[in-house]
């Protein structure tokens, strides 16, 4: 069975991140790392998770001028440690281009449509409902020929109503009911039960904060 989750490690320290990488990787697809980690750890902290034969996931959602982000890209997928990095789709097309032509084959983009914290982007200014925003978002990472996008995995059906090749990566998977500070969410059995082969959880407290290997089997 193909492996499906990518941990969230938000930690404040690597060496809590290694350690906690090292205790599960061999149940996992790979890792995310955050901004708050890669603040503290730098690109010599990515080596080093990236040495246990782990996926990483940079999500640092890029989202500025075009060229600022081209060159951000292109100073990412230098590092050769990266596999999957965020940018927001909500910077539109000419920004989602230059970030694709940045990684070339060196790093898959995945554009970030709706936050899974949000449920009411009609304070921002925009008038379309989240289900519409999301689908015209996706839409806009096909366009540029982006890899994937990170969308609830409430939106899966949506989503491949646009595409059947992007890959969706599902922040808010949750073992129970706690929606902790997410507002979108589903239980990871009921993920389990619709997604694909392009489609992936990203799961942090729920398993880092207590015993990450038990939390990991349930």
């Amino acid at each position: 069975m193909k492996k499906k989750i990518f941990v969230a490690l938000d930690f404040n320290s690597l060496d809590k991140a290694i350690d906690t990488s090292k205790k599960i990787k061999n149940e996992i697809a790979g890792v995310k790392i955050g901004t708050e980690l890669y603040t503290i750890c730098g690109s010599e902290g990515l080596r080093e998770i990236k040495d246990l034969g782990l996926e990483i996931f940079l999500d640092l959602k890029l989202h500025d001028i075009p060229n600022q982000v081209k060159k951000t890209v292109a100073a990412i997928a230098s590092l050769k440690s990266v596999n999957y990095l965020t940018v927001h789709t909500s910077g539109d097309y000419e920004m989602l281009k230059a970030a694709k032509d940045a990684a070339g084959n060196s790093i898959e983009l995945l554009g970030v449509t709706v936050l899974t914290s949000q449920s009411n982007i009609q304070t921002l200014g925009i008038k379309n409902s989240i289900k519409d925003q999301i689908k015209l978002l996706a839409n806009l990472a096909v366009k540029a020929e982006i890899s994937g996008v990170i969308s609830s995995a409430q939106d899966i059906s949506l989503i491949r109503s646009v595409s059947q090749k992007l890959k969706i990566f599902c922040p808010g998977i949750r073992s129970g009911e706690d929606n902790q500070d997410q507002k979108r969410v589903m239980s990871y059995a009921n993920f389990s039960k619709i997604a694909d082969d392009k489609t992936f959880a990203v799961i942090g407290r729920p398993i880092i904060e207590g015993d990450p290997v038990q939390n990991i089997k349930k």
